[in-house]
């Protein structure tokens, strides 16, 4: 099969490619911070704060706070991703064009 026969792959839009970062990213951050949470707290404590009695495993203690540290991670990453957003259009652009 040659390449122009194979189907082209459809691009993804820029915002698609932000989130496609920004998931990634935080899914590393929260791996890492949550090997330093656990480090030095036991899982435990975290299913006994949460007082749900269907989690009794040390292995949901984990899963809870990594899934807590990438959802604020992705949370952050999303909130300065919208904060230093340039706009490109508007009254600052036809001052600068001048």
């Amino acid at each position: 099969m040659q390449d122009s026969d194979k189907p082209a792959l459809p691009e993804w839009s820029r915002d698609t490619q932000k989130i496609a970062v920004l998931t990634w990213i935080s899914f590393l951050i929260a791996a890492a911070f949550t090997m330093l949470l656990f480090a030095f707290i036991d899982p435990l404590v975290i299913v006994d704060a949460i007082n749900v009695k269907w989690l009794e495993s040390s292995n949901s203690g984990y899963a809870i706070g990594f899934f807590f540290l990438w959802a604020n991670g992705w949370a952050a990453g999303w909130l300065t991703l919208r904060l230093v957003r340039r706009k490109r259009h508007g009254p600052a652009a036809k001052i600068r064009k001048r």
